[in-house]
């Protein structure tokens, strides 16, 4: 038996009946700036939250003049933060009349000034404050923080003396290694550079993932992006997905750009972020009894320029070397729902197979001849392994390569169809504190029709081509 195969098509997939999208009225254009006073976001204890000052959050600032602080509180009081406002610390606050619970007053045995602890450069250092610890604190004066800069204060963190941030001081002469501000490769490591976002700011979306369904959150993943074509007729449509990866570009197939099944004549025009429902210019969900939060209007940025991977041949029925990046016109602001997902770039990430492990494939199930939703809709695809994966594709002369290509899905009806051509095979890491969200894979192409039992959708491994990528990009 074959199976004709094709770009990604989406199964027809209505949200389910529990889905809370509520069109608000489209004058609204009020914009949040992410980590601003102000500013939604989730609390550790996943309540819907506020982005503000220690001083303005009174459950936060009485744990604060606990003292001698706890762990535990230490601990939450480090979860929540979401940035600074000056050099006093902003955490989310939580939106209701109940407080966060009050973790264990158990003395702390870390954190009070003077404390010795271990810097990230596993130096000997003090615990002190942010302004008594010149090297730190002559990084926080160089403005705009690079996100080193800021990955190395955040993991130098080690309490608070009242409101004032501590960090982790090297005991010696020789201060902590200042990360480097040039936007290019660092060092030896080929995957080291400036022009990717760190941890810090990646892959951060809504803690609150609901599994077995298709439904998202509002900015659960706001890097998912959406790539607009503009036709001869002077129509213009959404056929391919991607992912933001830094605040100039975006990550997506090579087939949107130059595939069989894409019309020549139609031209790669701009990119929308922060998008979640394409029938409304505002997008809210209803948070507790009669509140609601809402995105402001999606980002529309036009393109600059259009690389696929040279190698890529869009007639090869095997579909290697299926990527592609789109620089944008100018920087993206990022905001609580438009942010960049991660690359894979540590080593436990680059050599790791996925082989049983579960994934997760998000889009509205656009390709260059089908649309299936207006909501981002998302589902978990085990990734198969390569035995099966080339037994059941060599039966449509399809030659998969592992080093290329992941290969996840096969449930009946429950493929990637929710995914975008172009669009993300994500995995998380959560380190104890955050969850990441990775793009370990491009969605590529699949089985005719879409959702065929033990067809598998084929993915492009982005870790193999981790070089390639940064190697295109520019300040």
């Amino acid at each position: 038996m074959t199976s004709p195969l094709m770009k990604r098509i989406g199964c027809p997939t209505q949200p389910p009946p529990n889905s809370t999208t509520i069109p608000a009225p489209r004058k609204n254009t009020t914009n949040r700036v992410s980590n601003e006073i102000g500013d939604f976001c989730q609390t550790p204890y996943r309540q819907q939250g506020e982005c503000l000052t220690i001083t303005s959050c009174q459950p936060l600032f009485q744990l604060l003049k606990n003292k001698p602080l706890s762990s535990a509180s230490t601990d939450l009081l480090r979860r929540s933060h979401c940035g600074f406002d000056g050099t006093l610390p902003k955490v989310c606050c939580p939106l209701n009349d109940n407080p966060a619970p009050v973790p264990s007053t158990t003395p702390a045995s870390t954190g009070e000034i003077g404390d010795f602890c271990q810097t990230p450069y596993r130096q000997q250092g003090e615990c002190l404050t942010i302004t008594s610890c010149q090297p730190l604190f002559q990084l926080l004066k160089n403005k705009p923080l690079s996100s080193a800069s800021t990955d190395l204060l955040r993991r130098s963190h080690c309490g608070f003396d009242g409101t004032l941030p501590k960090v982790c001081c090297p005991l010696n002469d020789n201060p902590a290694p200042v990360p480097s501000t040039t936007p290019a490769s660092t060092g030896g490591d080929p995957l080291e550079t400036d022009l990717l976002p760190g941890t810090e700011t990646c892959g951060l979306g809504s803690q609150d993932r609901i599994y077995g369904g298709e439904k998202t959150q509002l900015g659960e993943y706001p890097w998912m992006a959406l790539i607009e074509y503009l036709k001869p007729n002077g129509q213009k449509g959404f056929y391919c997905g991607g992912v933001l990866i830094s605040k100039r570009y975006i990550l997506t197939a090579a087939h949107c750009l130059k595939g069989k099944d894409l019309p020549p004549s139609w031209q790669v025009v701009s990119v929308r972020l922060g998008e979640y429902n394409t029938d409304t210019d505002i997008d809210c969900v209803v948070v507790s009894g009669s509140k609601q939060i809402c995105a402001p209007p999606a980002v529309n940025i036009a393109i600059e320029d259009r690389i696929a991977h040279e190698d890529y041949l869009p007639n090869d029925p095997n579909q290697y070397h299926d990527i592609a990046v789109l620089r944008l016109v100018r920087d993206v602001k990022f905001t609580d729902y438009v942010k960049a997902v991660c690359l894979p770039r540590k080593p436990t990430l680059l050599s790791k197979s996925f082989i049983n492990e579960n994934l997760t494939v998000a889009g509205w199930g656009k390709t260059e001849n089908r649309s299936e939703s207006n909501i981002v809709l998302k589902l978990e695809v085990p990734v198969k392994s390569d035995d099966v994966c080339t037994s059941t594709y060599t039966q449509a002369r399809v030659k998969l390569d592992s080093r290329y290509q992941i290969c996840a899905g096969g449930a009946k009806g429950r493929d990637s169809c929710r995914g975008d051509s172009g669009g993300p095979l994500m995995n998380y890491v959560y380190d104890g504190s955050e969850i990441n969200w990775y793009s370990v894979g491009v969605v590529s192409f699949g089985p005719s029709p879409c959702g065929m039992e033990n067809w598998p959708g084929v993915y492009t491994k982005v870790s193999t081509y981790m070089p390639w990528i940064i190697k295109q990009l520019k300040p």
